[in-house]
């Protein structure tokens, strides 16, 4: 060893302490780097695994100045696949700029799908028998951290899953009853049955109030995912500045208030649904990284470095026409195709009024049942007054109608007349005037989407806009905008 600062012993001490505090990949050689520093005139290490079945590697590295641990992907070097094939350290130390070497040491025996390379600078020596036991050291130091991430990481879910199924239970106990006699919604259960067997990802449209989480709750029952948890999230009740965690999670950390790792609804959902309701109120800089996500089943936590992998059946829904959506700018084209794989349209209320009989009976029963109040009877002239009414909240401002009507009655009669008499419906008033910020927030993201992220020149946003590129920057900087998510790939 070069003017060693530990003996062999030592050094292997000092890796064993410094893995145990490693969370991550990325933490776990830096960590390395640090003790490998302190005895070696160490330049670089690089930390490869193999792509299974191809000649790829991926290359987790740093040096001990400080700088930050990088993630990239090359092909592998003959000296690397040789060590890896015999599974013996490379003892080719070829002279490089500065009488450098780099010794590659292959993990985990032969034939191997790691490697530590360490580049070592004028004078370094590492003997290879140690450089071996090292190897063997940093295996099982690497297997031990992975371990160890992975059981806390299945506890963690464990215990939300948990949760998730339990509080599945409580909601179905008191679910809205599914009744089904006009032919536009037997043909909304045909094509829910027809899918519901595949992973295929589906878009529920219709207007608010509907059913449309009730269609997507029987659409996860009938699918072989049923027996985990369907996970839903309200895309549009969310702040801006929360959707991402709440859909990919964040780290501890990440973010004034993140005092502890959080999962998002992509991992909670895992090897079960995700639900999507309201996907059309997403913020466009959101869309791209769900985009991505939904493409390759794997994202990053918001101030994380790993790629988390899930398996996740997507199902969402939306109260909006996205495709002038799609036409303003207003939402991704892309992200629209890979949603609208398989549509299904969910009709209004007032174009199945030949279900209010039954509908109405069913909610009655339902709703009395959870007020433990006796259910009343529903006189054809209740059904007549119902059938006048045109239900612009659909199937929710009926229950809750409805609702009104038995706690106004006692459970004795349905006081129909009393609970329509106060109309909860606002007079119209004039549109709310839109903040200044978030009016200059849409402008610029519309002409990011439609100019690809490009801000100078002809054709890029800040001619769009009519503004200098650097007042453009200025306010994008102000506002948080970032302009890589709407680079098109």
């Amino acid at each position: 060893m070069a003017e060693a600062g530990f003996e062999p012993v030592e050094l292997l001490a000092a890796l064993v302490a410094a893995a145990s505090e490693a969370h991550t990949r990325r933490t776990w050689a830096r960590r390395v780097v640090e003790v490998l520093a302190r005895a070696l005139p160490l330049v670089r290490l690089e930390l490869g695994e193999r792509a299974e079945g191809t000649d790829e590697v991926e290359v987790v590295s740093g040096a001990p100045d400080g700088g930050a641990i990088a993630t990239t992907r090359r092909r592998l070097q003959e000296r690397e696949i040789a060590a890896l094939r015999s599974g013996r350290v490379d003892e080719a130390e070829r002279r490089g700029p500065g009488g450098r070497s780099r010794l590659v040491v292959p993990l985990g025996g032969a034939p191997a799908a790691m490697f530590v390379a360490l580049t070592l600078g004028p004078g370094g020596h590492l003997d290879p028998r140690f450089a071996a036991t090292l190897g063997e050291v940093l295996f099982h130091l690497l297997r031990g951290q992975e371990v160890t991430q992975r059981v806390a990481e299945l506890s963690r879910r464990a215990h939300v899953e948990n949760r998730e199924l339990r509080e599945q239970a409580r909601h179905g106990e008191r679910e809205r009853p599914l009744v089904v006699r006009s032919a536009a919604m037997q043909e909304v259960l045909r094509r829910i049955d027809a899918v519901a067997p595949f992973d295929t990802t589906v878009l529920l449209a219709g207007e608010s109030g509907t059913g449309k989480e009730l269609l997507a709750q029987r659409l996860h029952r009938l699918s072989a995912r049923g027996h985990r948890p369907m996970v839903a999230i309200n895309c549009g009740a969310l702040p801006a500045n929360l959707v991402e965690s709440a859909l990919f999670g964040h780290e501890a950390g990440a973010f004034t208030g993140a005092t502890r790792r959080h999962l998002g609804v992509f991992e909670r959902a895992d090897r079960g649904t995700l639900f999507l309701d309201e996907v059309g109120e997403l913020p466009l800089e959101v869309q791209v990284k769900l985009l991505r996500a939904l493409q390759s089943q794997e994202f990053e936590r918001v101030g994380g470095e790993e790629r988390v992998r899930v398996d996740v059946r997507v199902i969402a829904a939306t109260h909006r026409e996205l495709e002038p959506m799609v036409a303003a700018g207003a939402f991704r084209r892309d992200l629209f195709f890979r949603l609208c794989v398989f549509p299904i349209r969910v009709p209004p209320l007032r174009e199945r009024t030949g279900e209010l009989p039954a509908l109405t009976a069913a909610l009655v029963a339902d709703i009395a049942a959870r007020l433990k109040l006796p259910a009343p009877p529903v006189p054809p002239a209740a059904l007549v007054r119902l059938a006048r009414h045109d239900w612009p909240g659909n199937v929710r401002e009926l229950a809750n109608v409805l609702e009104a009507a038995i706690i106004l009655g006692r459970g004795a009669t349905l006081a129909l007349d009393a609970a329509l008499a106060v109309d909860p419906t606002p007079a119209p008033a004039a549109a709310p005037v839109e903040r200044l910020d978030a009016a200059i927030r849409r402008c610029i993201t519309a002409a990011l989407q439609a100019c690809d992220g490009r801000i100078y020149g002809p054709g890029g946003a800040a001619q769009a806009l009519g503004l200098k590129p650097g007042t453009l920057q200025s306010k994008m900087r102000k506002l948080g905008i970032d302009r890589e998510p709407f680079v098109r790939e």
